[in-house]
């Protein structure tokens, strides 16, 4: 069965627990977000076979499969391991966080979060993906491209056909330093966003493991800044 394509951004909120499912599905829907549930492993595995989502919220402790085993399967099919993926959990120990980012998760939430933060961590991701899928089908339509080149060019050496992907893949180049920027620059923005909350968190605890997050993005947009 094919998987229905989603008009616009769809998040899907995992979590066993109806009340956090309530909160959450609120804050994202007074930003416009559209948002399905799933209340375990088994749920989110079945609404991953017939949907297609741009992010998962995903909790960690859930009776049955908990969020570890779901993102590992995730992650282990090819149909869906592209799905950014974020973990809720109260657990904030180290090694928790770091298993998290270990089975695939694109970022990692301890309970009770703060609002604004999470908001821009989820802006962050659906950002990061729109900016990729935009640059994938770049490179798709340049591979077609570069393929009639090759056989213009064996066919008709200077052709009108040969002049005109010459151009195009200027224009090419010049598509892809600007989309690479973007994603830069917006990454860099929830950057500063998620600073600007540390120094609002009373909590040593949690505000060092915002601080480890917040790392972990600028290593990331140093990577991407140097391609």
């Amino acid at each position: 069965m094919d998987k229905i394509p989603p008009p616009g951004p769809v998040i899907l909120l995992v979590d066993d627990n109806p009340q956090n499912l309530q909160v959450l599905g609120k804050l994202l829907q007074e930003e416009k977000y559209k948002i399905e549930f799933a209340v375990n492993g088994e749920s989110t595995l079945e609404w991953l076979k017939n949907k297609q989502f741009d992010l998962i919220l995903l909790d960690l402790n859930m009776p049955g499969m908990n969020g570890f085993e779901v993102c590992k399967r995730i992650r282990s099919d090819n149909t869906m391991y592209e799905i950014p993926i974020i973990f809720l959990s109260a657990e904030s120990e180290r090694e928790s966080i770091l298993k998290g980012f270990e089975v695939g998760a694109q970022d990692y939430v301890t309970k009770p979060f703060d609002s604004r933060e999470l908001l821009a961590r989820v802006k962050t991701q659906l950002d990061l993906k729109s900016k990729t899928e935009k640059l994938e089908k770049v490179n798709e339509w340049l591979s077609k491209k570069i393929d009639n080149w090759l056989k213009a060019s064996v066919s008709k050496p200077g052709s009108v056909e040969t002049n005109d992907l010459s151009a195009k893949l200027i224009e090419f180049d010049k598509n892809q330093s600007f989309v690479m920027k973007d994603i830069c620059l917006e990454l860099s923005t929830s950057i500063k966003e998620i600073e600007k909350l540390i120094g609002k968190s009373y909590n040593s605890d949690a505000k060092g493991q915002i601080k480890e997050i917040v790392k972990r993005l600028a290593d990331s947009l140093a990577k991407l800044e140097k391609l």
